[in-house]
């Protein structure tokens, strides 16, 4: 009884240090060209594709915003709030006028807000203010500011395979923002997907578009992460961050830590509705899709879905409301780049659900962590690589990330869940005759992109396009950084199509079961860092190694080994003895991020005497708890 209030304790001090590392000129153009946009009903902007319009690839495009300091700066100062602002917007040349402008995103819009600064990715609406001006029939476009993506080519490389594949996705393209003549930024443009890009893709008569997203939900329950019993989430952090988890592991076993970590919170009962699983039918049962659902759904349209899920979990022919073929060549290339910031992981967020007529597909969205970029080795590595504390815990003789991730089984594409929690994908699988139309599928994939040197021009005239605006401080990245981003995404091509192309001809197995039985015949990539495409230290830079390591020098010194097992083995001496952890409030004081954090959120007193009489209560409740079980 002792020990496990100890480890209570011991739990609480440890969430407190998890929470704390993890959280971790103007003026008004005078050119006046005419606006070339409306002259047509038809979205011609994707007959632009190849002739040097926004969407041909080829170039960099410039778009550059007139807008008034006033308007700048209404936009900027309240940039959380996504409010539109008035401006002009000379594309290449052509000037469409009285158009509108928001910042976007989610964790990067509140981290560069925070950080005051004004990076922002945006999002341009062309028929805000006057429904006749589109640019060639595009009504909306989104700028992505390549956050989180070293290698700045993420969503480009995705998208542009979806789109080799035949899949219904948003167009893309690199373009120079400016504002007001001057260079602000090097951006990805990529089509919104809304109106005009359902228009272009499904012609008049089209579905109801839906974004599912299991964060927008109110069935998440944090609260399982602050629970300490055998089995739960803190158990099993403490027992990975110390190397026990993972000590029995073998060369075919694959040790997902930031999946562990999370399991009890993403359960499938919590994100049933964003992952279509059938959970009744009457209408609030999915109030959530109903409330991300991008064109309004009527009675009709709400019922019509219900019934497609009710007979994709539950009938004997689920395929019957699946638009089967988009799905497997969605589903090939969403492999392929290993995004599990995706339907296909426990954050059942980033992508469109497209119905019409009753039946299924999926849009693809949002790539920036994906080719495996998207795990707690990459991130903490993107953060700490430098520092010299070790944060990656024994994992025993488990396959590292990046064998991990080359070699991931196409014919099990999901990632710390099991397939039968999410339907459009069990529906798939678990068809033998419908596995062998995908494995066509990705055949031609691998042929037509990758093993005829498709892709490997691409990339090389990415790279050469981009690099000098790289150069010129228009990313989030220095030079370096991006070179070594980019090169992890050529190595990733190369290994990712080797390790499949093994994995079709049977020679290494396609199944995580299978990998883990027969792992001989791997593709190691001996020069890949996934690290080198991830970047997580953006979203709170104040959170960087340097910091971190003076949090970690307090409390381990030369008492604690620098790694996991040690900072596990700090927290417990110090629930065990609060004097000596309160006697580091002072050390702590002198960080300038924990000093400046008390300072700005409550008053110096306040927040010193709130701290102290926390700290005081804490330790007499320890006592009587341990005075009670002595």
């Amino acid at each position: 009884m002792k020990q496990q209030k100890q480890k209570e304790f011991a739990g609480f001090i440890g969430i407190l240090l998890g929470i704390s590392a993890l959280l971790l000129p103007f003026s008004q153009s005078g050119k006046t060209y005419a606006v070339s946009a409306s002259e047509s009903e038809m979205p011609v902007y994707s007959d632009a594709y190849q002739n040097g319009k926004l969407f041909d690839s080829d170039i960099v495009h410039t778009i550059d915003l007139h807008i008034s300091e006033k308007n700048w700066n209404e936009m900027i100062s309240h940039a959380t709030e996504e409010k539109y602002v008035t401006c002009d917007a000379e594309i290449d040349g052509e000037l469409l006028e009285n158009i509108a402008i928001r910042p976007k995103g989610n964790s990067s819009l509140s981290s560069i807000s925070e950080q005051g600064g004004t990076h922002f990715s945006f999002k341009i609406e062309f028929d805000h203010n006057d429904p006749s001006v589109t640019y060639y029939g595009l009504d909306k476009l989104c700028l992505n500011n390549l956050g989180q993506d070293p290698s700045c080519m993420k969503d480009f490389m995705a998208y542009h395979l979806m789109q080799d594949m035949g899949v219904a996705s948003p167009l893309s393209s690199y373009t120079l923002m400016q504002v007001n003549g001057q260079d602000f930024g090097l951006y990805l443009a990529v089509e919104a997907v809304e109106d005009a890009f359902c228009y272009r893709n499904y012609g008049e008569n089209t579905g109801q578009l839906y974004k599912p997203d299991s964060f927008s939900m109110n069935t998440l329950d944090t609260s399982a992460m602050l629970e300490y019993s055998e089995g739960s989430s803190l158990w099993k952090i403490e027992q990975i961050m110390n190397g026990s988890y993972y000590e029995n592991t073998v060369s075919g076993d694959r040790a997902d830590i930031l999946g562990t970590m999370l399991q009890s919170v993403f359960t499938p009962e919590q994100t049933a509705v964003a992952s279509l699983q059938y959970v009744g039918n009457t209408e609030e049962d999915y109030n959530d899709l109903w409330n991300t659902a991008v064109f309004k759904p009527k009675k009709s349209d709400k019922m019509r879905l219900i019934q497609s899920v009710e007979t994709l979990n539950h009938s004997e022919t689920p395929q019957s409301v699946l638009d089967v073929d988009a799905l497997l060549k969605y589903f090939a290339v969403h492999s392929f780049v290993n995004n599990y910031d995706s339907y296909t992981s426990l954050f059942v967020h980033n992508f469109y659900l497209y119905e019409q007529n009753g039946i299924l597909s999926v849009i693809p969205w949002d790539y920036n962590l994906a080719f495996g970029s998207f795990s707690y080795e990459t991130a903490v590595t993107s953060i700490l690589d430098n520092s010299g504390f070790n944060a990656i815990p024994d994992m025993g003789s488990a396959m590292d990330i990046n064998t991990s991730m080359i070699n991931y089984p196409i014919d099990t594409p999901v990632y710390s869940i099991d397939m039968k929690e999410r339907p459009l994908l069990n529906a798939l699988f678990s068809d033998p005759e419908t596995v062998e139309n995908y494995h066509q599928i990705y055949d031609h994939l691998l042929t037509e992109c990758f093993e005829n040197g498709k892709y490997a021009e691409l990339y090389t005239q990415i790279y050469q396009n981009i690099r000098p605006y790289v150069a010129q401080g228009l990313t989030f990245y220095e030079t370096e950084q991006f070179d070594k981003g980019a090169e992890a995404m050529k190595q990733y091509l190369q290994y990712r199509s080797e390790s499949v192309r093994k994995q079709l001809s049977g020679e290494l197995p396609s199944t995580l079961e299978g990998q883990q039985k027969h792992s001989e015949n791997l593709v190691i990539p001996e020069k890949l860092h996934l690290s080198a495409l991830a970047d997580f230290a953006s979203l709170k830079p104040e959170l960087n190694a340097e910091m971190i390591t003076s949090i970690l020098n307090i409390f381990l010194q030369e008492q604690f080994s620098y790694d996991t097992k040690g900072t596990v083995e700090a927290v417990h001496y110090y629930a065990s003895n609060p004097f000596l952890l309160a006697g580091k409030i002072p050390a702590l004081l002198q960080i300038p991020f924990i000093r400046n954090l008390v300072i700005q959120k409550t008053a110096p007193i306040a927040g010193i005497f709130f701290l102290t009489v926390l700290i005081i209560i804490i330790f007499r409740r320890y006592r009587k708890n341990h005075s009670e079980t002595a």
